[in-house]
């Protein structure tokens, strides 16, 4: 083979080298070829070293597409050699070989394909595998199986891939011959069984991989049969321990990103429809089961429906529209989705459905008008002639398949056609005078006559007799023009609709060569000297317009002028002055918090642009199909589209619980982007994942496991059971949900044979802030079922053994009613019955209808004796529901009782096929009564009386002749002497039925005047014989001698001569010509009732041959010649008879009933008796009823194979016929009885403990993995082990599979393992092992935000020196503290020169006073991968909040409270302020020189208390004419103005000295320190690392510090503004030229301008330097005189310049 496949790579090559062409490519085409020859030399050298050819057939009726071969995992694993890269196949992303074009397409019968592997999954796979694809002419015979067969070969046992009836493919046959093998690598080292249980398993050599711990193979999986090979991928999983290579499978597979085990959970099945209904539909739209007679108490409910929720279900499944919904294929939605889930009856199997219903256009719409300008106009002239067409009508029909029609309603003036709509003149108006104009109102309908009820749109159309003015196609016009225009700059102008439309009419008088002319008026006869219609129809600005000097709003009108006629008409226009404004959002991230409750339409947030004109409102737009927005005013509403489910699945637009999504200002590239933190609400109610049903045995003990229920809540809610009721028999535990029996079994009531109880699951609401408590209910029903499993028992099998059914009857016909019985109770037992009745060419004849108990059979077909050949053999096989199900079989044969259904036949005549006319006797006319004037013979198939003819004459004219009524003999019957020559006898033939059956016949008797000679003498003409039906092939039948030499003799069929027919042959000896022997011509043994030959016999040669016929009946005679046969049903597969018996049974246990038939009818040869061949230890058989009972009492587990063969022997009982053979006839048979298992062995596990891995974002129901306990029970046994997995809050099982899966939300558990207790309960027995689940960290959540920030406790215009607050995120995958980065994200250009926010705490600070407004701006934070939390290569993820900030105006003695509240400072608590035991008062009113006051105590005043009052009694009197209190103020007075003069003095002294000094700067005031802005300058720029660009504190040191000490500090943010630090002596100008005079000094000065780091922009700036002091030159003159021209913001910093250029 490997010859034959380096040939054909070699040929392959050398024709293409030879095939090259002489074109472009000829070059290229050609080095191909040499490559896929060189590839021929490398493959016959590798030849030598050895080679694995995998040689496969594909149908030329394979299509492109369909699969070849598999080489790996995935595509990454193999691909094509370089010579073969064309072939025709291609691999698909599975690591499959499939054909890439048809195969009948391929030219080469015989194909070589070359795959090399790179790291495959397969261990077996070569690193070149080479197949051989063969293209073969059949379109059933071959193909290949898609699906992957599985399967797993633990420590040398076998591995089963399925069963022979699971893998034959479709089509193929049962009894055909079936053969399977393996191909691939190293699959020598492997064979292929069929055990006896009829399934495939592979073997594996016991030295190969002894040592391999693990391995995948892959082979293919042959099937062959008589007419079929079929091809199937099978992997192997090899190991010494099962799970452990299940675990490293899947860690391999991972890697190729492919899932090869699909593991079977509770996970709800998915099932996709489409389905189409035409949009007229108001009833049931659709059910959504297949087969709504299958709803045995079901639920429905509909998830979701999309776009619309227009939908409803009932509780049979039909789908109809909510009241006052409907379906519209032409203004409405054509396509839905609707998400339907379907629970089973107690709360099993939960389906949903995803149907995408397709709206189907029906003819429902009526037609429309479609004409333009409205209303509709038209002119015409006195003049006109007849039929002169004045309007034309257009109307349009949505829906398909509609027909149009045009009609007049009731205008006598003009007739409308009805086909074009075309209005015309019906008469000429010479009468009317058309110089006013004459108006006609002509009302039109058109209708769709095709719709099934008449639809109909009536319109009106106006014709004036005369001339008419233009008419506009918009009532009115508008336009929106910006304050910045250029002078004849045309903007687009507005119908009434809002949409963009050039001004457009229709003049009447164009046929007369009129035109129309624009113009744009500002009152009724000036035209607007600042706007006119541009030709394109648009409005052109005529002048430069200024919002402020112009008025905001023209209002004007466009008058369009015929001229022709000068006929004008006019239009309203409207002119909006918009201001040129850019919109820009209030925010560039908007976000709010929801709760996931919030209804469809309900309010989320609101988003804006900042203030503009007030003239513009901007319309917004969402990319979200879960959110919508509403424009109001200018502002956009963000509100809910569908229904918020913080449970959804993720995707691009949903992630940890938040939905991201842009909202754009429409006309404009502005978006910002909006956050929706979904918060979760208690909405979810439990669900059960558990079976509802559960079996125990009576004779479980008291405490025992009888199930586990559980229920996940997919909010995360812890979940509590209890019983709805009380049960004394059972109990739950309210945590885990194990179901416990309190009783033991056997104190159960003997009556009862299972228990239903309601449980109850409820969430504890521990998930949610908000929502309620939810709860569960499921019914459970608990079977008990009898310790022992008896086998049914039929009452009275050998009585079914004569049932009989009448010949045809009618289909349904009752035969027979059998019944068995079972010991057990309950569901154990009850038995349900089936039969097999299958002939030889496959009929099933009868079947079988349980009823009260009993099974009813009734036939199938209408049978018909007469061509029936087979027996009718029945077995009936009684099974019950046990566990495992036990059975019996019970067989007999039914007989089919002759009617009297068929008439006789004759066997020759005119009414005979073959025959040329009626039968024709001879006799002489002096013939003595008696004489034979002819042999005529009827035979009847039916059998006894129904098969017995007589004959008689109906029409005998003159009775000359005489018929006898059993033979057909026709003889004469009275003297022929005045006969006619020819007498025609009419002869009817009668069965002896009970209602006879007869036939008719006519014969000619020609009586003849010369002597005519008989041949057949008397005595042997027409005779009744006896044949033994053990007569055999050529055995001497009969001898007839003749009294003459005889020169013939012939069988006649029919009118047909022959020598030989079916059962006889005939001869004349050649030693003795007046004779003829009849022989047997077949074997007799099968043949019954009688056999009628007619025999021809001839005298004479040549004219004078003459011939006579005669009829020999034969009986057939029943002798001793047939064998028992087993009636008992066989398996096919093994050609035994299969019983069965449970092991432990009791010595004398019935096995099965044997049955045998045989077929002679004398009652002395068919009586059976029974007898097993050997002396059997095991078992016996009953001699006379087969019953076949036990010996001993059997334990399967010991038993080297589960079936024991027992050979049988059914015999006669009368000495045999058979020739060559002595004693009665016997027959044998092998029954294979096979031990059936009972639960006597405890489940066990494989190893301890086991191991897995899941995500931490796995969803719920996610597999985890599987664990199955092992037994040496058989499996069918195990059905009552049940897994549970104690009170695993994340985890769950299904607990008939073992298959693990997520129960509960796993973030929080990263890189921890959980330990669950795994147990196997079958019932009686139990196991545990521990199961330890790792959590991986593969998912990285963003931050969270607690909320949104509203502050308000922010006075306006106050500097603060500490952070005003601190936003707080929480990252939820640290455990510890982490690195979160904080960024502020703004939109209001303000926000970056007042607010920093420190990037590692979250603090925000001021760096300017806040004005009485709001201030809002975003807080983006930003997790890490460094801190206390390992997040690999997981990208880092944002998070987004709010923060609004209100500033309060207080003034300099309040603080606001939270609530944005004025409050005073709290000056009083500090004690120390009021002296001598002043109580402290506050007092922030406005105007209020300390916040507070003193309540001095007596003997204390001024306004701390601190000075004492001395009082004398001369000090002051009551005199009035006491003038002293005015002099003391006088005094006081005096002195506080020199005071004044002095201070005042003092400062202009001072500014004298300051300006002498030549300052750099000028100080408006004392107070007020210019390096506050200079030195602490602190805005970093929008978003970049400027944090060490602008740092000018290194500057700041004392003019006496030691030189050389100058050291840089990196600023971070976390610094605040020091204002303390500075120069201690001199002048800041002293300061700063000090300090640069050391920069240009020092050669180990720091880099980048040290002095003021402007020069450094920071990391991530594309900006040059900000420095102006690079070095200590200015660089040349300055002149910042135009500082003067900007205003009084900038005055102070023109005072700083000018002062600067003044002193140089």
């Amino acid at each position: 083979m490997d010859r034959i496949f380096f040939f054909d790579v070699c040929l392959y090559g050398i024709f293409n080298i030879l095939s090259v062409k002489e074109n472009k490519t000829k070059g290229r085409n050609k080095m191909a070829a040499i490559m896929r020859l060189a590839l021929c030399v490398l493959m016959v050298f590798s030849d030598c070293v050895g080679s694995n050819i995998i040689e496969l057939s594909v149908s030329k009726a394979a299509k492109k597409g369909d699969m070849v071969a598999k080489c790996g995992c995935s595509d990454l694993d193999c691909s094509f050699s370089g010579a073969f890269d064309s072939q025709g196949f291609d691999i698909s992303k599975s690591g499959n070989i499939i054909l890439a074009k048809d195969a009948v397409s391929f030219e080469q019968e015989t194909l070589p394909v070359l795959v090399k592997t790179k790291d495959s999954c397969y261990t077996n796979m070569a690193a070149e595998q080479k197949f051989i694809i063969h293209i073969v002419d059949s379109s059933n015979s071959v193909s290949m199986s898609s699906p992957i067969l599985h399967s797993s070969m633990l420590n040398d046992f076998p591995a089963l891939v399925g069963t022979v009836e699971s893998l034959t493919p479709p089509g193929g046959e049962t009894d055909q011959y079936k053969s399977f093998h393996l191909l691939g690598p190293l699959s020598e080292h492997f064979k292929v069984k069929i055990n006896s249980a009829n399934e495939v398993e592979i073997l594996k050599e016991p030295s190969f991989l002894k040592s391999e711990t693990f391995s995948t193979f892959l082979f293919i999986l042959v099937f062959k049969s008589e007419r079929q090979t079929y091809y199937y991928n099978a992997e192997l999983f090899i190991g010494s321990d099962i799970e452990d290579s299940e675990d490293r499978y899947i860690s391999v597979q991972e890697s190729h990103d492919v899932m090869k085990r699909q593991i079977s959970t509770v996970v709800p099945r998915n099932v996709a429809k489409n389905i189409s209904v035409y949009e007229n539909n108001t009833g049931v739209l659709f059910n959504i089961l297949d087969n709504p007679s299958q709803n045995n108490g079901m639920s429905f409910e509909i998830l979701e429906a999309l776009p619309e929720e227009i939908f409803q279900i009932d509780a049979d499944g039909n789908v109809t529209l909510k009241d006052g919904a409907r379906l519209d294929y032409d203004k409405g939605h054509r396509v839905y989705t609707i998400r339907i889930e379907v629970k089973s009856e107690l709360g099993g199997q939960v389906t949903r459905y995803t149907v995408h219903l397709k709206v189907l256009d029906s003819n429902d719409e009526f037609p429309v008008f479609v004409n333009e300008p409205r209303p509709f106009l038209s002119t015409v002239r006195s003049n006109a002639p007849l039929r002169t067409t004045v309007y034309t009508l257009s109307a349009s029909d949505p829906d398909p398949g509609s027909s149009l029609r045009f009609y007049n309603n009731g205008s006598l003036d003009f007739d409308v056609d009805e086909n074009t709509g075309n209005i015309m003149t019906a008469r000429i108006f010479n009468d009317v005078n058309d110089t006013d104009g004459t108006d006609y109102v002509i009302t039109v309908y058109v209708s769709d006559i095709a719709a099934p009820v008449l639809q109909t749109t009536e319109a009106t159309v106006t014709v004036r007799m005369g001339r008419r003015g233009p008419q506009f196609f918009s009532s009115s016009y508008s336009a929106n023009v910006r304050d910045d225009n250029e002078i004849n700059q045309i903007f687009p102008l507005l119908d009434s609709n809002g949409d963009n439309s050039p001004v457009q009419t229709l003049n009447f008088q164009a046929d007369s060569g009129g035109t129309t002319t624009y113009s744009v008026y500002s009152s009724t006869s000036t035209t607007s000297d600042k706007f006119d219609i541009s030709p394109d129809g648009n409005l052109r600005v005529l002048s430069k317009l200024l919002l402020g000097v112009d008025p905001p709003q023209y209002s004007l009108y466009i008058q369009a002028q015929d001229s022709f006629t000068g006929l004008s008409t006019n239009v309203d226009l409207t002119v909006h002055l918009l201001k040129n404004y850019k919109p820009m959002f209030t925010l560039p991230v908007y976000t709010q918090t929801v709760l996931e409750s919030l209804k469809v339409n309900d309010s989320v947030l609101t988003v804006e642009t900042m203030g503009n004109n007030g003239t513009q409102n901007f319309n917004y737009s969402v990319d979200s199909s879960v959110f919508w927005v509403e424009n109001s005013n200018g502002k956009g509403i963000i509100r809910v589209r569908s229904q918020l489910d913080y449970e959804a699945a993720s995707d691009a637009y949903y992630q940890d619980h938040s939905y991201t999504f842009h909202v754009t200002v429409d006309g404009y590239n502005i978006t910002s982007l909006v956050v929706v933190y979904i918060q979760n609400v208690n909405d979810e109610a439990p669900t059960f994942t558990s079976s509802n049903e559960s079996t125990i045995q009576d004779t479980i003990d008291s405490g025992r496991t009888v199930m586990n229920v559980k229920a996940i809540d997919k909010d995360g809610d812890k979940v509590t059971y209890r019983f709805l009721g009380s049960s004394s028999i059972f109990s739950i535990d309210q945590t885990s949900g194990k179901i416990t029996i309190s009783i033991p079994g056997s104190q159960l009531p003997d009556n009862q044979d299972s228990y239903e109880l309601i449980v109850e699951a409820q969430d504890d609401g521990s998930c949610c802030e908000y929502g309620t408590a939810h709860t569960t209910t499921q019914p459970i029903k608990i079977n008990i079922v009898d310790s022992k499993n008896f086998k049914p028992q039929f009452v009275d099998c050998r009585s079914y053994y004569n049932a009989s059914i009448l010949e045809e009857e009618p289909r349904g016909t009752v035969v027979l009613t059998v019944s068995a019985t079972d010991r057990n109770k309950g569901e154990n037992g009850v038995v349900d019955y089936t039969i097999l009745s299958f002939r030889d060419d496959l009929t099933l004849d009868f079947t079988i209808e349980k009823i009260n108990g009993s099974g009813v059979i009734k036939s199938n077909v209408k049978f018909d004796r007469e061509t029936l050949r087979d027996i009718l053999k029945v077995t009936v096989i009684a099974t019950d529901h046990g566990q495992p199900p036990l059975s019996s079989e019970c067989s007999f044969i039914v007989d089919v009782i002759d009617i009297n259904d068929n008439a006789p036949v004759f066997l020759s005549g005119e009414n005979v096929q073959g025959c040329q006319g009626r039968d024709e006797g001879r006799v002489s006319r002096d013939s003595s009564v008696s004489d034979v004037a002819l042999n005529i013979r009827a035979f009847d198939i039916d059998s006894g009386e129904n098969a017995e003819v007589v004959y008689s004459l109906v029409d005998n004219p003159g009775n000359y002749f005489n018929i006898m009524t059993k033979t057909g003999m026709i003889i004469v019957n009275q003297n022929l002497s005045d006969a006619p020559e020819r007498v025609s006898l009419q002869v009817l033939a009668s069965d002896k039925g009970e209602i006879p059956q007869n036939s008719t016949t006519f014969v000619d008797i020609v009586v003849s005047n010369s002597s005519v000679t008989k041949i057949w003498p008397s005595d042997k003409n027409n005779p009744d014989q006896i044949i033994d039906d053990n007569t055999r092939t050529d055995a001497l039948i009969n001898t007839v001698s003749f009294g003459t030499t005889i020169t013939g003799a012939r069988l006649i069929v029919k009118c047909q001569s022959s020598e030989m027919t079916d059962k006889f042959k005939i001869s004349v000896p050649a030693s003795d010509n007046r004779k003829f022997e009849l022989h047997a011509a077949g074997d007799f043994d099968d043949e019954k009732d009688t056999k009628v030959v007619q025999i021809r016999v001839y005298t004479g040669q040549g004219n004078d041959q003459k011939y006579e016929d005669s009829y020999f009946l034969f009986q057939i005679n029943d002798t001793n010649n047939k064998a028992p046969i087993f009636v008992n049903r066989e398996n096919p597969s093994i050609g035994k008879i299969k019983f069965s018996v449970q092991e432990e049974q009791a010595v004398g246990e019935e096995v099965g009933i044997l049955l045998a038939h045989d077929g002679d009818s004398n009652p002395l040869f068919n009586k059976v008796s029974y007898r097993t061949r050997f002396n059997d230890t095991n078992f016996k058989v009953d001699e006379s009823s087969g019953v076949v009972s036990t010996l001993i009492e059997f334990d399967r587990e010991v038993l080297t194979a589960d079936t024991v063969d027992l050979q049988v022997i059914a015999e006669d009982g009368y000495p045999s016929s058979i020739p060559g053979q002595t004693g009665p006839n016997t027959g044998s048979k092998v029954v294979q009885i096979t031990i059936e298992d009972i639960n006597d062995n405890p489940p066990y596990f494989a190893k301890n403990p086991y191991f897995f891995t899941v995500p931490e974002n796995a969803p719920v129901y996610q597999p985890v993995g599987t664990i199955k306990a092992l037994d040496k029970d058989d499996e069918k046994t195990s059905k009552y082990t049940k897994y549970s997995v104690g009170e695993s809050r994340y985890f769950g099982v299904n607990e008939n599979t073992g298959d693990i899966f997520v129960a509960g939300i796993l973030f929080g558990q990263a890189n921890t393992n959980i330990t669950v207790m795994f147990t196997a309960d079958d019932g009686k027995y139990s196991a545990s092992v521990n199961v330890y689940i790792g959590v991986q960290k593969t998912y990285n959540r963003r931050p969270e935000f607690s909320g949104n920030y509203d502050i308000k406790s922010i006075v306006a215009n106050r500097n603060y020196n500490e952070s005003l607050f601190q936003v707080n995120a929480n990252d939820p995958d640290c455990g510890d503290p982490c690195q979160l980065t904080y960024d502020i994200i703004w939109g209001d250009p303000v926000i970056p020169r007042v607010f920093r926010i420190d990037q590692s705490t979250g603090e925000v600070f001021l760096l300017a006073p806040l004005e009485s407004r709001p201030y809002v701006f975003s807080v983006k934070v930003t997790d890490s991968s460094s801190g206390g939390r390992k997040k690999r290569s997981l990208a880092a993820k944002d998070a987004y909040t709010t923060v609004t900030i209100n500033p309060a105006a207080c003034n300099a003695h309040q603080e606001a409270n939270a609530a944005g509240t004025c409050e005073c400072i709290d000056y009083c608590k500090n004690t120390a302020l009021c002296h001598n035991g002043g109580t402290c008062q506050l007092n922030c009113t406005d105007g209020s020189e300390r916040g507070y006051s003193c309540q001095c105590p007596s003997g204390y005043s001024d306004w701390d208390c601190s000075e004492v009052v001395v009082v004398t009694s001369s000090s002051i009197t009551n005199n009035e004419d006491d003038n002293t209190w005015l002099i003391v103020l006088l005094v006081c007075l005096a002195a506080l103005i020199a005071v004044v003069i002095l201070i005042v003095a003092f400062l202009v002294m001072r500014r004298k000295r300051m300006d002498k000094d030549k300052s750099m700067f000028a100080y408006d005031n004392d107070d007020y320190d210019i390096r506050e802005d200079v030195m602490d300058y602190d805005e970093d720029g929008a978003g970049e690392d400027d944090y060490a660009g602008y740092d000018i504190s290194v500057i700041r040191k004392p003019v006496n510090a030691r030189e050389g000490t100058i050291i840089p500090k990196s600023r971070t943010t976390s610094d605040k503004p020091n204002t303390s630090s500075g120069p201690s002596t001199g002048h800041l100008g002293d300061f700063i030229n000090e300090r640069l005079g050391d920069a240009e000094g020092e050669s180990g000065a720091p880099p980048y301008d040290t002095l003021h780091e402007f020069m450094y922009e920071g990391e991530g700036s594309l900006a040059g330097s900000l420095s102006s002091i690079n070095t200590s030159s200015s660089g040349g003159s300055q002149d910042y005189e135009y500082l003067q021209e900007w205003g009084p913001k900038f005055a102070k910093l023109a005072d700083m310049y000018n002062t600067y250029e003044d002193s140089d």
